[in-house]
């Protein structure tokens, strides 16, 4: 059996040399060589993937291989003739002895036996010859001996496979000098850290004497040496272990580039060492009674590794081997940033647990930072309509009033300078957990001063005594009066308005649509009546309440304390709300100042002064608030607060001048389109709750909506809980019907696709030119240009004919519609159609108009709507409602109706919800179906698209008629590109 084995043979000029023969197994047990096996030999291809490599290997310093790198020579015979000791010792051997180890470092795992060879005439090798080698390296053992006979003196053994062999009189082959490879009566020493140098000696001497004179040098240099490098043994000589103590070491300093860094370091004894730095015995020397002793010790290892894993652990992570940083995902670069130098800061301020572990101190830093515990100590004053928060913040041994840091927490300065010039780093927590204590709150001497509604922005501080804000668990016991039956969630409801009242909050009722905000609102003032001191006599007043100016000698006055309340509605809910108050609350009297036959009088207060209420619209507040602000009331309602969103319009800033001790809105839609719409609400039911708009805007607009902030936006969310109440008819009414809502996709035409695209162009072309041209630069143009391009696609998208009279083409949705609606009307089902283009409800008008088919019709010029509303159902073959989306979002209970056709997508998803909710409601029986017709393709999926992201912003806080107010090229663009 022929097979591959390497050979150390005795080169006639190279010495010992690795060389990989061919073998044959004969019968009597001894092995003939074939030959030396070269990469062109016929049996290299048998070979396994790393013996291939290692005879390539040797072949690089093969004799021919040699002459071609050290000499000019052109035959092996004259190259080994001329070549000079020189050249051996100083090349040749050394370029060997690295082929040898990468030999020997591949010997383990190639299967190939390792044989003694010492001539190439030598052709039969035996089972003797074989060397044995191992996986683990060989090492020196030094020993010292010192006795009076002797005196000092060495020598080195070795220690393989845990056998002590001595060298004295074995034969040696050196197959690499440093580290040191040789071959010891056919046994192959692999070392890692000697020379070959140091152990040749010891092959003939059985020591080495170091001179009497010379042996203090001798221990000082290299005993001492041998001691941190090897196993050492020693006999009359002190040579011993030692247990230092040890310490960590964190230093705050800086870094080449000046940044704040924690530089760690290890201390045994009086000596540190950086964590890169290696693993060595660490060897000292001793001076005992006169005599000279070596001490040593081990690094541990362990302990360092577990420190440092605790500060990884920890949120740092290393830098430049022996730093630490704070763990951030942007890289170091030139420039510092105030975060690299606090957020070390914060670390060590936040961690004094974990760095009861190491001795931190401060080292060349450009400033002296204080890095003691940061507490504070909170005591609050309540008042009746204030509280006034007291905090002391200790630095170690300095004491300095919260206050103080009132501008640096609002301006988001974090350096503090304390009295021992020291730098304080403010916590990062206190510029979210106090910005709002301080931006509302008011600097009073040494105290913040914050109204009683901000009372949320301190319930994290013990020891405070805050109204109770679960009124789930006072829920109130409907007042005499009031002849309703208020379900579960409605006395919830009341019990909450109470609450408001008596701790004097304003407050926002957002139920759904549909689930009786009006009745709360009554049951609330019916409340309010039932607990007013009245010792007045009750006089006569129309049905309604109604004051006869014929009969006011007869009318007695109500107490001056308890003043009317003002309750503001739009125009189309006037009617409803006198009849529900007088439906569910009769006793109370109700004043209607309305029409234009109204009483304008500066004592129109002393008509008032009769009444429980005085109900008015939005528009005669506006007209007449110089006279209505002379007056005083109880409370300021106002329902459908969306009307008076807009702060800069004339009826929100009459609104904001009436005076009254309380104030409720009432609204399905506390946010429309933007924060704007709550900042509104909110400073007409708790003015200045959230600072001015600009504040407001900067502190919560712009991180919430632009950087989608969650910190602020959970602080907002805190703040508005308590004085605003939604409940969803999910939540709350689970005996409605199901509502199912569907999305009808309606192709369009050929004929109008082509009119639509052919439009979009245009359009798309003219408001990006005139965008980018300086007489449109404006955001009022942009606006009024973008707004009346995209209305123009809406009805394009409805019928081409709503924009082109001349249009003789079909509209895909107006089928749609008409089939729908048509097998609905076969089935004796009731719809309401609503769009929010009053010509697009009479395109189909006009066709029901030839068909025969009745319906009813409702926009803002009609008239009595009352009519209307009863004609549809109370009349069964009146099967369709038409009902322009502006005048028919509010007001209206259509319960007659199980299906809803939104013709055509709004801005925001709230107005068609209002639209759907005059359906599905309290009293409704049926199941509601919602269609919304949608022209594939259009602009309106665009419009889908941003309902989807208005009703996200719209479930965060609770759900403008400008959506279009802040438009780019690139949005323009992107709305316009289906």
């Amino acid at each position: 059996m022929e097979k591959l084995i390497i050979t150390l043979v005795n080169h006639q000029l190279w010495g010992a040399i690795l060389q990989p023969v061919l073998i044959e197994e004969n019968p009597t047990k001894s092995m003939s060589v074939l030959e030396v096996v070269g990469s062109r030999s016929s049996f290299f291809p048998n070979l396994s993937p790393i013996q291939q490599e290692i005879v390539q290997i040797a072949e690089k310093y093969s004799d021919k291989a040699l002459m071609r790198l050290y000499s000019k020579e052109k035959t092996t015979a004259d190259f080994l003739k001329k070549v000079t000791d020189e050249t051996i010792t100083n090349y040749i051997r050394p370029c060997i002895e690295n082929y040898h180890q990468q030999i020997i470092t591949l010997l383990p795992q190639s299967e190939v036996e390792f044989y003694l060879r010492e001539t190439n005439k030598i052709r039969t090798l035996y089972e003797e010859d074989k060397i044995h080698f191992s996986i683990n390296q060989a090492q020196a053992v030094f020993n010292f001996i010192k006795d009076e006979e002797l005196g000092f003196r060495y020598f080195i053994q070795v220690k393989w496979e845990n056998e002590i062999i001595n060298l004295k009189e074995k034969s040696c082959s050196e197959l690499c000098s440093d580290p040191a490879i040789v071959v010891v009566d056919q046994k192959l020493f692999v070392f890692e850290d000697i020379d070959a140098k140091k152990l040749l000696p010891f092959f003939t001497k059985s020591y080495i004497s170091v001179p009497a004179a010379s042996e203090k040098s001798y221990i000082e240099k290299f005993v001492l040496n041998c001691v941190k490098e090897y196993e050492v043994r020693s006999q009359g000589f002190d040579i011993y272990e030692i247990n230092p103590s040890k310490k960590a070491l964190l230093s705050l300093e800086n870094d080449w580039l000046q940044r704040p860094v924690l530089h760690l370091k290890f201390e045994y004894g009086d000596k540190s060492y950086e964590p890169s730095a290696t693993y060595k015995k660490v060897a000292l020397i001793e001076e005992k009674e006169d005599k000279l002793a070596i001490a040593y010790y081990f690094r541990d290892k362990e302990w360092e590794n577990k420190l440092i894993k605790l500060l990884l652990s920890e949120g740092l992570e290393k830098y430049l081997d022996n730093y630490f940083i704070v763990k951030q995902e942007y890289k170091y670069v030139e420039e510092i940033s105030e975060e690299e130098v606090y957020g070390i800061i914060d670390w060590i301020r936040e961690h004094p647990d974990i760095l009861l572990n190491f001795s931190l101190e401060q080292d060349n830093l450009q400033q002296n930072y204080y890095v003691g515990k940061i507490s504070l100590n909170t005591q609050i004053d309540t008042q009746k309509d204030w509280f006034d928060v007291h905090c002391i913040v200790y630095f170690d041994d300095f004491q300095i009033p919260f206050s103080r840091f009132y501008h640096h927490i609002l301006k988001g300065i974090r350096e503090y300078l304390l009295p021992n010039n020291q730098i304080a780093i403010l916590p990062q927590e206190w510029f979210y957990r106090y910005y709002e204590m301080m931006l509302f709150g008011k600097k009073s001497g040494e105290n913040i001063r914050l109204k009683k509604y901000y009372y949320q922005l301190i319930d994290h501080i013990e020891g405070i005594n805050l109204p109770s804000t679960s009124y789930n668990d006072l829920l109130k016991d409907v007042p005499q009066g009031l002849n309703a039956q208020l379900r579960p969630y409605q006395q919830k409801g009341f019990s909450w308005l109470v609450y408001l009242y008596e701790n004097n909050f304003g407050g926002c009722l957002a139920d759904d649509m549909g689930l009786g905000k009006t009745l709360q609102t009554i049951t609330l003032l019916q409340y309010i009546a039932s607990i007013q001191n009245s010792e007045t006599s009750k006089k006569s007043t129309n049905d309604l309440g109604q004051f006869f100016l014929f009969e006011e000698d007869n009318i007695d006055v109500r107490d001056e304390k308890y003043p009317p309340s003002l309750l503001v509605v739009p125009t189309s809910l006037l009617h409803n709300w006198q009849n529900e108050i007088k439906r569910f609350a009769p006793k109370l009297k109700v004043y209607s100042y309305s029409g234009i036959k109204r009483i304008k009088s500066k004592d129109i207060g002393k008509v008032f002064k009769y009444y429980d209420i005085i109900i008015t619209t939005y528009g005669v507040l506006r007209n007449d608030i110089e006279l209505l602000q002379t007056c005083n009331f109880q409370y300021l309602i106002l329902d459908e607060s969306q009307y008076v969103k807009n702060p800069a319009s004339n009826a929100y800033k009459a609104v904001k001048q009436v005076n009254a001790s309380h104030k409720l809105v009432l609204t399905g839609t506390p946010i429309e389109n933007s924060l704007s719409d709550l900042w509104a609400q909110f400073d007409i039911i708790n003015e200045g709750m959230l600072g001015n708009f600009s504040s407001f805007k900067k502190a919560y607009i712009n991180p919430i909506i632009n950087k989608k902030n969650k910190e602020k936006e959970e602080v907002l969310l805190k703040m508005i809980r308590p004085f605003l109440l939604r409940r969803t008819k999910e939540e709350v009414t689970p005996e409605l019907p199901p509502l199912l809502e569907d999305v009808i996709y309606c192709d369009m035409s050929d004929e109008q696709k082509s009119f639509y695209n052919k439009e979009k162009n245009k359009i798309r072309n003219s408001l990006i030119t005139n965008f980018e041209s300086k007489i449109y630069s404006s955001e009022r143009n942009t606006s009024f240009m973008a707004l009346q391009g995209l209305t123009r696609l809406r009805l394009l998208a409805n019928h081409p004919i709503l924009t082109d009279k001349d249009f003789s083409g079909e509209s895909g949705k107006f089928e749609q519609v008409i089939m729908q609606f048509e097998s609905l009307k076969a089935g004796n089902h009731k719809v309401l159609i609503f769009s929010a283009f009053v010509k697009h409800l009479r395109l189909f008008a006009d066709y029901f108009d030839k068909q025969s088919w009745k319906y009813t019709w409702l926009t803002g010029d009609t008239i009595d709507r009352e009519k209307e509303i009863q004609k549809f159902t109370n009349q069964e073959d009146v099967n369709c409602f038409f009902i322009s989306l502006k005048a028919g979002g509010v007001g209206l209970n259509l319960t007659a109706a199980d299906y809803v056709f939104i013709l055509d997508p709004w801005w925001n998803p709230a107005a068609e919800m209002q639209a759907v909710a005059r359906a599905h409601r309290i009293g409704q029986e049926k199941n509601v179906m919602v269609y919304r017709f949608i022209s594939s393709e259009t602009i309106e999926e665009k419009i889908v698209k941003l309902q989807a992201e208005k009703s996200a912003l719209a479930e965060t806080f609770i759900a403008s008629n400008k959506p279009l107010q802040h438009l780019s090229v690139e949005e323009i663009n992107e709305l316009l590109e289906v």
